[in-house]
């Protein structure tokens, strides 16, 4: 007999999804604490190439990507939308991110590419901090007995 390949259930595809929120919430932790060491040293370093920064950068934002996507495809398009538009908008300002950059230049005020990056990585620490939050909740609901 031929047997048929069927799609995991909601519940079982939520609960994979649960036991690897916290995996998925520590790697973007590092992530975004990487990204930081990265943006300080690009505008505070007199480096002739940021070269290794840059490609970080990008990597994480692969990563960020994934991280977005995967919320749409477990029901949390919202956040998952939200997640690729502050994606996008940083990947944006990036472009304005050099040395000697800094949150307000006294002429010119604040840039907006800035604010879009910094933006960005609130939210995407916000984000993470759910995530941390859902799978402890995840995990309460698992240990606690049933009534």
């Amino acid at each position: 007999m031929c047997s048929i390949a069927t799609r995991p259930t909601r519940r079982s595809a939520d609960g994979e999804y649960g036991r690897r929120l916290p995996r998925d919430a520590a790697v973007t932790i590092a992530t975004l604490l990487l990204v930081f060491a990265a943006f300080d040293d690009i505008t505070t370093d007199r480096a002739a190439s940021f070269s290794v920064e840059y490609a970080f950068l990008a990597a994480a934002a692969l990563w960020l990507f994934f991280i977005a996507v995967r919320l749409i495809r477990h029901g949390r398009g919202l956040l998952g939308g939200v997640s690729l538009l502050a994606l996008t908008g940083a990947a944006w300002g990036q472009r304005a991110i050099g040395p000697g950059v800094v949150w307000s230049q006294r002429a010119a005020g604040p840039k907006p590419e800035y604010m879009a990056v910094m933006i960005g990585y609130g939210w995407f620490c916000a984000l993470t901090l759910a995530m941390l939050w859902w799978a402890w909740r995840e995990r309460s609901s698992r240990v606690r007995p049933e009534d």
